[in-house]
């Protein structure tokens, strides 16, 4: 059995690369073969958000304080709000963070295949993030 304590360490800045605006990724988790299930605890604060990606083997996201969104290539803005759970089937082009006034903070875990759990891709521009306000209300 592994406990990691809530605080044990400090959270990381989510990477630039990956993530525009301002992202804390807590409390890591991955495991090692045999096991294929890894993720995070993430807070974004307002108008942060991911870069579009995909999953080999899906996300779930476990939403635990605020607001935030939610899209699919394609696909409408979901609003999501503290308690939903949100699955991302796998290979499916998505991105997720908070609203542009709120903040929100999710569980996010995945599963790795063939060792690698995100295929990360582009950035949502502002251009995107805005419209997705419009298109939700928020």
């Amino acid at each position: 059995m592994d406990i990691v304590r809530h605080g044990a360490t400090p959270p990381s800045p989510g990477p630039a690369e990956y993530f525009t605006g301002t992202v804390r990724i807590a409390s890591r988790f991955q495991r090692t073969d045999p096991a294929r299930i890894g993720g995070a605890i993430v807070s974004f604060e307002p108008g942060a958000r991911t870069a579009w990606h995909t999953h080999p083997l899906g996300q779930t996201l476990i939403v635990t304080a605020g607001q935030g969104w939610v899209q699919r290539e394609g696909g409408p803005v979901e609003p999501i709000a503290v308690g939903d759970v949100v699955w991302i089937p796998p290979g499916e082009k998505h991105w997720h963070g908070a609203s542009a006034t709120t903040a929100m903070t999710h569980v996010a875990v995945s599963e790795s295949l063939d060792g690698k759990s995100v295929d990360w891709l582009e950035h949502v521009t502002d251009a995107q993030y805005a419209l997705a306000g419009r298109e939700s209300g928020g």
